[in-house]
């Protein structure tokens, strides 16, 4: 069996962001004294996720985001915050959030990490991903692990894939295969890469756009069959 670089994006590929997001969202909030719920959250994470597709367009700096996803929020319920505070409270919540993994994650990271190269590639904030990558005990599988605050670039940009391939070695490239959940950033940069790619969806979502991967998994295991 020839050994691949398996490129595995971390949140909601590796844990559960979904999870960790909630605790994070509700501790944050309670801090600004109001009470929230699930819709709440829902709203919350709408805000989060189109400040960050801004990022990834290159419309708003990752400072932008991190401050001004909050002072949105926030504004819906007539309040004005320190967006950078609470992009603190959150962070810090986040990073203390339990972790939770999808269905037979550890089994499957046992039993890849024997046969392949495993590298985590996820984009972020440098210090609240490696405190939660500590947490969850599996950091030492990882031949390497790259957060974009770290290399300069996010996915789906080719530079970050460049800055990867530069520290792993040119030579993986042509038997590398990332995984992940994301269309636009995970499988789009595997795209930008020249590289194969699996889209991880456990939560059965439509891909609605034109960027098609060239496998789907639901359940991390199936990785097994893939390599």
């Amino acid at each position: 069996m020839t050994t691949k670089s398996l490129l595995i994006d971390f949140d909601d590929t590796l844990v559960d962001f979904h999870d960790a997001e909630a605790y994070a969202f509700y501790k944050m909030t309670k801090q600004f004294q109001i009470t929230t719920n699930e819709n709440d959250l829902k709203i919350f994470m709408k805000i989060n996720q189109a400040h960050w597709d801004a990022f990834q367009q290159n419309e708003l700096t990752k400072a932008e985001v991190l401050s001004k996803r909050f002072e949105a929020y926030f504004h819906l319920h007539q309040m004005t915050v320190d967006g950078k505070l609470a992009d603190q409270i959150f962070r810090d919540e986040l990073a203390n959030a339990p972790i939770k993994h999808f269905d037979l994650t550890i089994e499957t990271l046992k039993q890849l990490k024997e046969e392949h190269d495993l590298y985590i590639v996820t984009n972020g904030v440098l210090e609240t991903q490696e405190r939660r990558i500590a947490k969850t005990k599996i950091g030492h599988w990882f031949k390497g692990v790259f957060v974009s605050e770290q290399t300069g670039f996010q996915k789906p940009m080719p530079e970050f894939f460049d800055y990867v391939f530069n520290e792993i070695g040119e030579d993986k490239r042509n038997n590398a295969m990332i995984i992940g959940d994301s269309i636009s950033s995970d499988i789009l940069g595997g795209k930008n890469a020249g590289i194969e790619t699996c889209w991880f969806n456990p939560r059965h979502k439509d891909n609605d756009t034109e960027i098609k991967p060239d496998y789907v998994i639901n359940v991390l295991s199936e990785m097994i069959s893939l390599v």
